[in-house]
């Protein structure tokens, strides 16, 4: 889904769709069957008249407004706790209500399909849009927190907002045979990973709703803005490892879904989250909504921001402006937190051999095929060669993020696509490792892709290991991180697949913010630094590049890549934090029954 270009549809095409299929399947027993209510809605945009009559199990009749309506529903329990479903008749707008018969507390999504988006504006609203796209197919969705006034009942204390299961990580097995893990590093957005052959692996960010309805039942939507645009409404029992939801929106080929399901969940971990103490979110989230607007909710859409470029539009915005190692420039992952530049190379001369060719026994060994030469005269400049070639002069950084290693990156001169190599050298015990960056990658013209190649370094006496390379690695998959970059940029990593993570913006009370997720790699060069590298594809397609050390808890590294602008290469660096862990590569490693 990370890369599918949905089909944004009609909306006559939503319409007869949705026509086609107006109560959801799944539905259970007769739970409803015989009752009656008046819906007392609070809220800026509540109805001033909500009320139902369950005339049997697939029936009902409600009236909104004054306008009475016949419409076809189906519900689910859960204990104390009902979920029924229905459409207004003649539109595309529902309403999906979560009545607690314990307390007459009910939490009411209403929702429609179709939103207006702007393109080419910013993300901080200060340039006006260059014009406006239309998505019929997402959903948007308004909730009201309520009771259920059965005619001799008082209020009730409401449901809320929380932020008491912030930070968790939960794997589902639904009904279906589905299986996902979501994690929570947000009280306004959630990440997901579908466990399929098809899309495992590939971390997805969704705005969020979390609420509660006491300690023990849950309450989290989530829609696919920027994919599907289908809505999710879950309902989780803790007590007892349960959900029930709805699943409700078009898929990839078009289709479209409706359908009530149950849901087994399992908790995976818990990371720490860092509001005070005394915060338990029941207060609207800080970014939960837009104000004076129906429906208004956070939703990142960095395509209609960072704009696609062609191959040759990033070539000429890289050839009109290019930073390189400008300290002080412009950096999107600015930071004042970086680690001290190291002297360490100066004056040395040595080689990076890469492995290319495979042997039976250790299938890095052999002849090498690339080797980079380098003769590092100043702090700031170095000359190299690649296979023996003419010498080039190269601006670069070198930092020390665990002792003996080295890591450092340059420009490759001349290379038409701004190509970018950035060596990580382990001058204890000979190995390397390489990273070469260039714009474009598998699936865009614009946006930095990479290679790496694992390798030996030849200086003085130092001899390589036969048969140990750096490698790739799954040791932080499941971990949980926050790093300040400075005090005034600070985020949230969740390592949320072998293939993929996640990252979190702080908001103004500490909370998790906006969320954005990317396919990525890490790669094991001691038990005290690992390579992390990500690309914000499909959003300003820049590529981070960091060294992690989990001792210390600093990393260091580089940004690079092109946007609108020009290109830049960059350093950036953080303070971490570990915030916990998710027991999840069992998950990963095997298939079946992880209940």
């Amino acid at each position: 889904m990370f890369f599918t270009k949905f089909n944004p549809l009609t909306d006559e095409e939503v319409q007869r769709k949705v026509d086609a299929q107006r109560r959801p399947a799944g539905g259970g027993k007769g739970y409803l069957a015989g009752k009656s209510f008046k819906a007392m809605l609070e809220g800026e945009f509540a109805p001033q008249q909500l009320e139902y009559v369950f005339k049997d199990e697939e029936t009902l009749v409600f009236t909104e407004n004054g306008q009475e309506y016949t419409a076809p529903y189906a519900a689910l329990e859960m204990d104390h706790v009902t979920l029924f479903s229905h459409l207004v008749p003649g539109t595309t707008r529902g309403w999906h209500v979560i009545l607690d018969w314990k307390t007459k507390a009910i939490t009411a999504f209403e929702t429609w399909f179709g939103i207006r988006v702007a393109v080419g504006g910013s993300l901080f609203g200060d340039k006006e849009p260059d014009y406006y796209r239309d998505v019929p197919r997402e959903i948007q969705r308004q909730y009201y927190f309520g009771w259920a006034d059965f005619g001799n009942n008082e209020k009730p204390a409401l449901n809320t907002t929380t932020n008491r299961i912030e930070g968790r990580g939960l794997y589902w097995k639904f009904d279906t045979g589905r299986e996902m893990l979501t994690f929570f590093p947000s009280v306004v957005c959630c990440t997901l990973v579908e466990l399929g052959d098809e899309m495992g692996g590939i971390t997805m960010a969704n705005p969020a709703d979390y609420l509660k309805i006491d300690d023990e039942k849950y309450i989290f939507s989530r829609g696919e803005v920027e994919f599907s645009g289908k809505f999710w409404i879950e309902v989780m029992n803790f007590f007892e490892d349960k959900a029930i939801g709805l699943e409700f929106g078009f898929e990839e080929d078009d289709s479209f879904t409706y359908r009530l399901h149950t849901a087994d969940i399992k908790i995976t971990g818990d990371a720490a989250h860092l509001e005070s103490i005394y915060t338990f979110g029941d207060k609207e989230p800080p970014m939960a909504r837009l104000a004076g607007r129906k429906g208004g909710r956070y939703a990142y859409r960095p395509m209609d921001i960072d704009q696609p470029m062609s191959h040759e539009e990033a070539l000429r915005h890289a050839n009109e402006s290019h930073r390189i190692f400008e300290v002080d420039g412009p950096n999107i992952m600015a930071s004042k937190n970086t680690l001290p530049f190291s002297k360490f190379l100066i004056g040395k001369k040595f080689k990076v051999k890469l492995d290319m060719e495979k042997h039976a026994i250790a299938p890095w060994t052999g002849d090498q095929s690339t080797v980079y030469e380098y003769d590092v005269f100043s702090e700031r400049f170095l000359k190299y060669r690649e296979n023996d070639g003419e010498w080039k002069e190269a601006k670069y950084i070198c930092f020390e993020p665990a002792k003996d290693i080295y890591f450092f990156s340059h420009m490759v001169t001349d290379d038409p696509d701004w190509a970018n190599l950035t060596h990580a050298c382990d001058f204890s015990n000979g190995l390397t490792t390489t990273v070469r960056a260039q714009i474009g990658n598998w699936h865009s013209e614009w946006e930095i892709g990479s290679k790496v190649n694992f390798g030996t370094l030849e200086y003085g006496n130092i001899k390589p290991p036969f048969a140990r390379r750096h490698h790739f690695t799954t040791d932080l998959v499941g971990k949980c991180f926050s790093w300040a970059y400075s005090d005034k940029m600070s985020s949230i990593h969740v390592y949320s697949s072998p293939e993929s993570s996640s990252w979190t913006i702080f908001q103004g009370d500490n909370s998790g913010g906006a969320t954005w997720s990317s396919p990525c790699y890490y790669i094991k060069l001691r038990d005290d630094a690992y390579i992390f590298e990500w690309v914000e594809e499909n959003c300003n397609g820049m590529q981070g590049l960091v060294v992690i050390n989990p001792k210390t808890l600093h990393d260091g590294g580089f940004f690079f890549g092109v946007g609108h602008n020009g290109l830049s290469l960059n350093i950036t660096g953080a303070f971490g934090r570990e915030l916990g862990s998710f027991d999840i590569m069992k998950y990963f490693d095997k298939k079946g029954d992880n209940i």
